[in-house]
């Protein structure tokens, strides 16, 4: 549950890992009982979190200006990195996000007023979706960390994602032929589904990264960095024969590389 609200290790302290110790050995019990108490105790300190790193990024962006001259290096994967100690701790992991991202659009060909604007952006519909995360959301999580512990296979639907199921398996809606997860901030292509419009295009390959989406041939591009995966893939979906184009940060260079535009047809 931790590693899904958190899986970058950027928003929790160590002292909030170590306070949720207390669960540790009650979760089962508890959810035999139907309390799902650390479910929200353990959200309540996220949403903490959250709102003071949200924070320090818009401070930061207001007097950004990055040298690119230093030599210091960011680690996008971090599964093995410790959970920061202080808040200082995070601020300077925070301003190598901010530095790392800032680059990435550099590299793209931005200008330092369209990166500013476009990290703002970016970051303001963080605030937003996260505003709009609500009990059921966080039931949803909760419960699926639990059902996964014991079964991979089984998971809790909340209304919604049930209806989006059914809508899936009417085929109502067309996609591109590619299978998707959140992974930190980034909509990572995890599977390539054979026939599909991604792997006759061959430009769309496993572990690239979508960060923008347009419809049609001339219409905008949409930075989805930091959305929620549901609402990338409404983006992606839609009626067959129609145009889509992604913007995809390739596997081969990763976040780090310059980004490429995709034109495809749903099918």
């Amino acid at each position: 549950y931790i590693t899904e609200l958190d899986n970058s290790k950027s928003y929790f302290l160590a002292s909030d890992i170590r306070s949720f110790d207390r669960y540790k050995f009650a979760i089962d019990d508890l959810t035999r009982n139907e309390n799902v108490t650390p479910a929200f105790e353990i959200y309540k300190v996220f949403r903490l979190r959250y709102k003071e790193r949200m924070d320090y990024v818009m401070n930061t962006l207001v007097k950004m200006n990055h040298d690119y001259t230093v030599d210091e290096y960011y680690e996008t994967d971090r599964d093995k990195s410790p959970w920061a100690n202080s808040t200082a701790e995070l601020n300077e992991l925070w301003r190598k996000i901010i530095k790392s991202q800032a680059l990435s659009l550099k590299l793209a060909g931005k200008k330092p007023d369209e990166i500013t604007e476009t990290l703002k952006g970016r970051y303001e519909r963080f605030n937003k979706s996260f505003s709009q995360f609500n009990s059921e959301d966080v039931f949803t999580i909760y419960m699926n960390a639990i059902t996964e512990s014991y079964d991979p296979h089984t998971n809790y639907l909340s209304p919604k994602q049930s209806d989006l199921f059914k809508q899936q398996m009417s085929l109502s809606l067309e996609g591109i032929g590619a299978q998707l997860q959140a992974e930190n901030d980034y909509t990572k292509v995890v599977k390539i589904l054979p026939g599909g419009d991604a792997q006759k295009s061959g430009k769309v390959n496993v572990n690239d990264l979508i960060i923008g989406v347009a419809q049609g041939k001339d219409g905008e591009m949409v930075d989805v960095v930091g959305w929620r995966l549901d609402d990338v893939v409404k983006l992606i979906k839609g009626p067959k024969g129609t145009t889509v184009r992604l913007l995809i940060l390739p596997a081969k260079t990763g976040v780090n590389g310059p980004a490429q535009e995709v034109v495809l047809v749903r099918d």
